[in-house]
Parts: structure tokens; sequence; C-alpha cells
């Protein structure tokens, strides 16, 4: 395949998923061969090209854009020579094959609309807001088929993170592939339902701050429980890291009837912790659509919507 050619998805009624295997990071024949330039260079870029720059087999060169000179000039030291400045946004487009855009959303359209692409270029947007159809006409004349849109998480820095991106372009699936995992799906609409399921971050988080804060009432030292509940949380979801259809289902049923791990998820369950759950994850898709909330079936507290 061309990194420009169009690419026809099999489609489900509910959902369209391209679920390719993992790519080894030593056998990246397109990527190799590519200049990538970054337009932004925020925090996220900057996990980008750090987990870019350290594969088996990395990117034939990086430019920066000089925004944010800090952080570029910090990947630059990190990573010469393959890494290295531009003078402006507009010689980062021209000396790459492939641009990341990660700017701010507020001031994408301004930014993308200065610059000159052409039909060469592939556009890998990391603008959480910026549909395709206006990406599109703001990189015009760059071929459709070759303006993505991807939400990646800062983990790709250590080849750990998971991606989902749209469309299922070769070139970019094998990149995120390489970071962690790529998950591309056919359509913006199918990214927004999968991109809420990013808003458990923080829940996450409490939940082990929550365990860390229960174990320190149990006379634990706190530097002990907070090891612990790391650790032991990194262990608990090893199992489910390459989940398939029925993976979390079956693991659910596993757990022994009457046994203390059924105990608590029964009592979870009984005080309507999945269902609040999901309420939560209705609400921030209605957000990310830009449409109002659902009534909920389960808020046990009130939230401010903002």
């Amino acid at each position: 395949l061309s990194p420009h050619s169009p690419w026809q998805p099999v489609t489900t009624p509910l959902l369209t998923l391209l679920l390719l295997p993992p790519m080894a990071s030593d056998s990246l024949p397109l990527l190799s061969e590519k200049t990538l330039g970054f337009v932004g260079c925020g925090t996220m870029s900057s996990a980008l090209v750090r987990g870019l720059c350290t594969l088996t087999v990395p990117p034939k060169a990086v430019i920066l854009s000089p925004r944010n000179a800090q952080k570029a000039q910090a990947l630059a030291d990190a990573f010469a020579p393959a890494v290295s400045i531009a003078p402006d946004n507009q010689a980062v487009v021209d000396g790459a094959d492939v641009v990341f855009i990660g700017v701010l959303p507020a001031v994408a359209e301004e930014t993308l609309r200065a610059l000159s692409f052409s039909p060469r270029h592939t556009i890998i947007s990391v603008v959480s807001t910026a549909p395709l159809a206006s990406l599109r006409e703001w990189c015009a004349p760059v071929h459709p088929s070759a303006i993505i849109r991807a939400i990646p998480l800062p983990p790709v820095a250590m080849h750990k993170g998971t991606t989902v991106l749209t469309p299922a372009h070769p070139l970019a699936v094998e990149m995120f592939d390489a970071l962690g995992t790529a998950v591309a799906v056919g359509s913006e609409a199918e990214m927004k339902k999968m991109m809420t399921i990013t808003t458990l971050m923080g829940q996450f988080y409490a939940q082990q701050r929550a365990s860390q804060c229960w174990l320190e009432r149990q006379g634990i030292d706190a530097s002990a429980a907070a090891r612990y509940i790391g650790a032991i949380y990194h262990t608990i979801s090893y199992d489910a890291a390459d989940a398939g259809p029925h993976t979390f289902e079956e693991l659910v049923s596993e757990q022994t009837p009457g046994g203390l791990n059924e105990q608590v998820l029964r009592e979870l369950s009984e005080a309507g912790a999945f269902s609040a759950l999901t309420d939560a994850l209705d609400g921030a898709l209605a957000r990310i659509e830009g449409r109002p909330r659902p009534q909920g079936t389960k808020r046990p507290h009130a939230s401010v919507d903002t």
C-alpha cells in the first residue's frame, strides 16, 4: 500500500475496528525512510518524539518547530543529530514527509491555514477537537486519505501508549503500534466513543488513592502502601492487556462465588458503582459530541457539568 492509498475497512453496524497484530519495533520499513516534522512541541509531541527516537529502527530524521523552545531544545540535545529545530513552522513542513500537528485547538485553524502543504505529505493531527473535515480543508492539497486524527497518550514515550486513530493509514498504524498499541476505527463517530474511555484516568488514580489511604488507616507505612498499590494494580491488569471480545466477561466470571474477590465485586455492584460508571461515561460522551447528557440511571452524588 502507498501511504496515500485509500483504504476501505470492513464495517459492522456498531463499530468498525482494525485490530492489527503488534508491529515489532525492529521491523518498520515505512517509518525508517521518513523524516517527521512536528508543528507544536508540547507535552504530547515531546512524548511522541521520545518514543519514536528510541525505537530500534527510528525515523530517518525529526524536525521540530521552535515553539516551546525549552522542550524543543531538550529533545534536540537528547537525540542529536537526528532531531533538529527549524526556524519556523513552514520550514518544518518543507523538510518533512510526515507532519504531526500538536498545537492548541484554539490556534489550530490559524496555524494550519498559514502553512503551505503538498500532496506528498502525510498529516497526523493530535489536536483533540479538530475534525477531519476541517483538517482536510486547512491542509489542502494533501490527499484526504493521508490526513489522520490520532489520540495518543503520554506513555508512547516508553512504547507503552495506546492510540485510537482514524482512518487506518498504514504508516500511522505502523508508528503507533511501535509506540504501544494502535486501534484504528473507521469513523470519527466511533473515535469519539473510544476517546470517552480515556476519561476514566482520573477515577483510576482516585481508586488507587482511596486504596492507599485505606492501607494507611490500617497502620501501613505510606511509602509501602503506595508502592504496593501501584504494583498490584499493574499486576491485576496484566491478564487484560491483550483483551479479546470476551476477556473481561471471563475474568469477572472467574471470581469464586462466596470468595473475597466476589464479595467486593458484589458489594460494589449493589452500591451502584458500575451503574454510576456507565452514567459518567454517557455524560462524558455527550460533552464530546456536543449534546445534552442523557438521564442517568444511578447518580448517587451531585456533579457540576462545565
